[in-house]
């Protein structure tokens, strides 16, 4: 038997439509790195989130791993390091086990986009119909995919408090790897629209 798709965007947009309940505009902190990976862009994330957390602002993170496996769940340790596994039973990269523990935050697995589940989403709304018969490109599909992920799990409550409703009134999201890695280069391009007028909210 055929193992059904799973429709990360429609989880995502489900959680925004029942939790938040603000329409303030979210602030976005972009964190990427240089030329090599593994030099404390995950820290340095968590840090800034705990100083914004210590000054009240309501604070939520996402984690873009570029790689096109789905989830960190098949990973060898010995390649890629621990997994951690969120409240929601996500299988994600360690560095949203750091915003927890150093912000005091509670996120899910839609916090945590791959290259794979952008892809898994633009395919699965090809075979639907959804793009009405037009050539899905990487531009814009793709990068408006990311843009849109971005936006609607930016909207997701993470406080530690259940009952929170209020929406994070900053979202810090790090793109993992390096800047010259071909599969981020869609992560790039996406950011890089994502700061004109057109795009939504305040990018640094």
């Amino acid at each position: 038997m055929a193992e059904t798709p799973i429709t990360y965007q429609t989880n995502v947009t489900n959680k925004k439509t029942e939790k938040a309940s603000n329409v303030a505009p979210t602030k976005y902190i972009l964190v990427t790195g240089g030329v090599i990976s593994g030099i404390g862009k995950g820290v340095f994330s968590s840090s800034v989130g705990a100083l914004l957390k210590a000054c009240n602002v309501r604070v939520t993170t996402i984690k873009i791993d570029p790689y096109v496996n789905i989830d960190a769940g098949t990973f060898s340790p010995y390649e890629h390091g621990e997994v951690f596994v969120l409240d929601d039973g996500g299988e994600v990269d360690l560095d949203l086990g750091n915003y927890e523990r150093f912000i005091g935050i509670k996120l899910g697995r839609d916090n945590n986009i791959t290259t794979g589940k952008i892809y898994q989403s633009v395919i699965n709304k090809e075979r639907r119909g959804d793009y009405l018969g037009k050539t899905v490109q990487v531009v814009p599909h793709i990068t408006d995919e990311i843009q849109n992920w971005v936006e609607q799990v930016a909207k997701i409550p993470a406080e530690e408090n259940p009952d929170s409703a209020l929406c994070p009134e900053v979202c810090i999201i790090e793109l993992g790897g390096t800047v010259g890695d071909i599969e981020g280069m869609p992560f790039i391009e996406a950011f890089r629209q994502f700061q004109f007028p057109s795009g939504s909210g305040e990018l640094l």
